[in-house]
């Protein structure tokens, strides 16, 4: 079966995640498939947006595959793919039904412009599963939605109604379930008129504001943090309880 989707009409490039059956979740596949279609987009191209979305309406994506893909030990080739999306030259648009949560909430938020359908969820729980997430994602974030919208994010693991995503700045628009691939397609092609390379480098203008580098010190002790999460009985004890379906039993090692 195909992973991933690909339609173009009228410079628009919809991506659709086919693993309907894994409520689209992200193995290495999909990843590697996405990363080469975004490479190949030139500013000024025939590309001038592209949509991501969940094939069907249940879900956008359920995160990373974890039978598929293990531990966080995948997570250069999951952050090599938002990196290709945050630096796509042309506007991403996430068109968001049913569930957007952990690495799905993240592939969302790489996005530059987020829909989602009033029915819809988001969030993202690494700390129920006892692991701390990428730092570098949790500054994206941040820098979306502030501090202390981020804090509640992550700290509480909760997925979001639609609503409620909208108040805090997560998402751009809430339509109904039935309206959002119709709003979804007019915002494209409104975006889609307009000058592809001046849109391109607003784009590019937009995002070097928001990047703040860190110092190789501070990079290798998060690096540090979130690896060292991954090893211990909590994180064990996180994907024993998300695999056996049963509430987990943190016990603070």
């Amino acid at each position: 079966m195909v992973v991933l989707l690909s339609d173009k009409r009228e410079h628009i490039l919809t991506l659709s995640i086919n693993r309907p059956e894994r409520r689209n979740a992200l193995n290495a596949e999909v990843l590697s498939n996405l990363i080469d279609i975004f490479k190949e987009i030139e500013p000024g191209g025939e590309t001038r947006v592209v949509i991501l979305r969940g094939a069907g309406e249940k879900s956008f994506c359920a995160g990373a595959d974890i039978k598929a893909m293990g531990t966080g030990k995948t997570g250069n080739i999951i952050q090599d793919t938002m990196e290709c999306v945050i630096n796509c030259p042309c506007p991403v648009i996430a068109m968001i039904y049913g569930y957007a949560i952990g690495a799905g909430c993240d592939l969302a938020a790489a996005c530059d412009i987020r829909i989602i359908a009033d029915s819809a969820r988001i969030g993202i729980n690494p700390v129920k599963l006892g692991s701390v997430y990428y730092p570098v994602s949790i500054q994206r974030f941040i820098s979306i939605i502030g501090a202390g919208y981020t804090k509640e994010l992550f700290l509480t693991g909760r997925f979001l109604t639609a609503q409620r995503a909208k108040e805090i700045g997560l998402v751009n628009h809430v339509v109904p379930n039935d309206e959002l691939e119709v709003n979804t397609y007019l915002l494209a092609r409104e975006i889609a008129e307009n000058a592809p390379l001046a849109v391109a480098w607003t784009k590019s203008i937009i995002n070097t504001f928001l990047n703040r580098n860190l110092s190789p010190e501070e990079k290798t002790k998060m690096q540090t943090i979130m690896e060292h999460s991954w090893q211990t009985e909590d994180a064990r004890e996180g994907l024993a309880a998300f695999a056996e379906k049963r509430k987990p039993i943190f016990r603070g090692r």
